[in-house]
């Protein structure tokens, strides 16, 4: 039986006229964008046309947007180049952050700066009042998601932003989990939000930062003068290519996969304790924990009755560790074990999400069973 893939906040399938457009710079499109020649000034143009499309998309301006490697690379960009431009020596961040923000801390602590997290409630969201106990004229820099990778929990990232431009720090905010979303960059209050193209369809490995006109950033990729100084490195022409087409594609055609997860939460019978229910969360998302059942034995149970799902963890050494945001979010390590998260693309479907809810709902008791016993 075909198997059911429940993991785009993980990565969603390559949109495949995205791949097509991307296989002539693959091929005879090889020209250097930083060259004079045709053949480069071809290259350039193509990146050119999809920064267009980012702008457009971000509702910012053409020079605003910078093309990184990755969404990691992005975030980094952000957070560390950011604060090595400021005078002042405090950083806050959001304590159920992805990692490619989180870890930036270890680096900025060894290079002087002071490091905060701001601290998340049981739904992984951080509230205005928490981040305002925070701040003060020393801050340099604060960075909140605009929805958690695990939970899909949304946070209040306009208000936040007024906070922190109160006290004239910069605000950064990785949208890779909503972008491209029924938002500009105006809505969110951001200085700079970081995005991923792998997250809508898109190719591996491109990554874009929209960057405010007048927000001093220190590249962290020294080199060559390309992305306006700020990313040396020949840029990825055929990734970017793809990644423009793909996000055209994307905002041409918004689709809903709110339908397929509540068809999936309605059929889950197994009792747990679902992760986000009060807060505005993602219409993909659906994280819950089930007391007593280990994510890792749960998940490779699954992937063998044809169900790709995730932790929202890392996998170390061939064992998962617990759960940063669920560990942020007030549960115990053991708890923080257990977290499941499904994730719904543009291709799921309801009968698909019952389906798994089905072999979720009886794999679950299997596994319940041999404990009680």
């Amino acid at each position: 039986m075909k198997r059911i893939y429940l993991d785009h906040a993980a990565t969603t399938p390559l949109f495949p006229e995205a791949r097509d457009a991307m296989l002539p710079w693959l091929g005879e499109g090889f020209g250097n964008p930083s060259s004079l020649h045709a053949e480069g000034r071809a290259a350039k143009a193509a990146i050119d046309a999809s920064r267009e499309k980012f702008a457009d998309a971000f509702g910012c301006l053409f020079g605003e947007v910078i093309f990184t490697g990755s969404g990691t690379e992005a975030a980094n960009l952000a957070v560390i180049g950011g604060a090595l431009k400021s005078d002042r020596r405090r950083v806050l961040l959001g304590a159920a952050e992805h990692h490619c923000v989180l870890h930036t801390k270890g680096l900025l602590e060894h290079l002087g700066y002071q490091v905060e997290l701001i601290p998340v409630d049981r739904e992984a969201v951080v509230h205005p009042d928490a981040v305002q106990g925070l701040l003060a004229d020393d801050v340099a820099l604060v960075s909140v998601m605009h929805a958690n990778n695990e939970f899909g929990s949304i946070n209040p990232v306009a208000e936040i932003a007024e906070q922190a431009h109160r006290v004239g720090a910069v605000f950064h905010v990785d949208a890779v989990q909503t972008f491209p979303g029924d938002w500009q960059v105006a809505d969110l209050g951001a200085d700079m939000v970081s995005v991923s193209a792998h997250k809508f369809y898109g190719p591996k490995s491109v990554g874009a930062l929209y960057c405010r006109a007048g927000v001093e950033l220190q590249p962290l990729v020294l080199g060559g003068g390309q992305e306006r100084e700020m990313r040396a490195g020949t840029e990825n022409i055929a990734g970017i290519v793809g990644a423009g087409v793909a996000l055209d594609w994307v905002r041409a055609h918004p689709s809903s996969r709110r339908e397929a997860r509540d068809a999936f939460e309605s059929a889950l019978t197994i009792e747990r304790e679902m992760s986000a229910v009060s807060a505005e969360r993602l219409d993909g998302h659906c994280h819950f924990r089930i007391s007593g059942l280990d994510a890792e034995t749960f998940l490779i149970r699954l992937d063998r009755e044809g169900i790709s799902a995730s932790s929202g963890a890392a996998c170390s050494s061939g064992s998962l560790e617990p759960s940063h945001v669920m560990i942020a979010a007030g549960r115990t390590e053991a708890e923080a074990r257990e977290g499941l998260r499904f994730t719904f693309g543009k291709d799921s479907t309801v009968a698909e999400a019952e389906r798994a809810a089905q072999i979720v709902n009886t794999v679950g008791q299997e596994l319940l069973d041999k404990l009680r016993k």
